[in-house]
């Protein structure tokens, strides 16, 4: 009881990205200013490979069953998909999930002052000669 507490508090001052990503795969997020991907899930059963439905559960995908419902075992893997067929659209879960800083641009300037200075040089010799 006391995990589902604090799992609670940390995700209520979380950004839940309810804005972002509605039309496209990647993109920003208008509430927080994160980069954030869209990406699929499936769970299959570790015994019989078939597909299982899914749910989220504080941020963790998990069976909406218990036990499969082809061979009774409970052991289960999570595949992550780029792109969702129509046919697995209703055993996936979605995540709007950050994306590593490798997205995030910086901005830098840089100023090359040698090259200019050369040049000016040239026209103020030719003005005056």
């Amino acid at each position: 009881m006391k995990n589902i507490l604090l799992k609670l508090l940390k995700n209520k001052f979380k950004c839940s990205h309810k804005n972002a990503l509605t039309n496209t795969q990647e993109g920003y997020c208008p509430d927080c200013g994160e980069y954030l991907e869209k990406n699929y899930y499936i769970i299959r059963c570790k015994s019989c490979d078939i597909k299982r439905e899914a749910k989220l559960h504080f941020g963790e995908i998990i069976p909406k069953d218990r036990y499969c419902s082809n061979c009774g075992g409970r052991d289960y893997y999570i595949e992550k998909l780029d792109k969702i067929n129509f046919i697995d659209a209703s055993y996936a879960v979605y995540l709007k999930e950050a994306v590593n800083s490798y997205k995030t641009h910086h901005f830098d300037t840089q100023v090359w002052v040698d090259k200019e200075n050369q040049i000016l040089k040239q026209i103020t010799a030719s003005c005056w000669s």
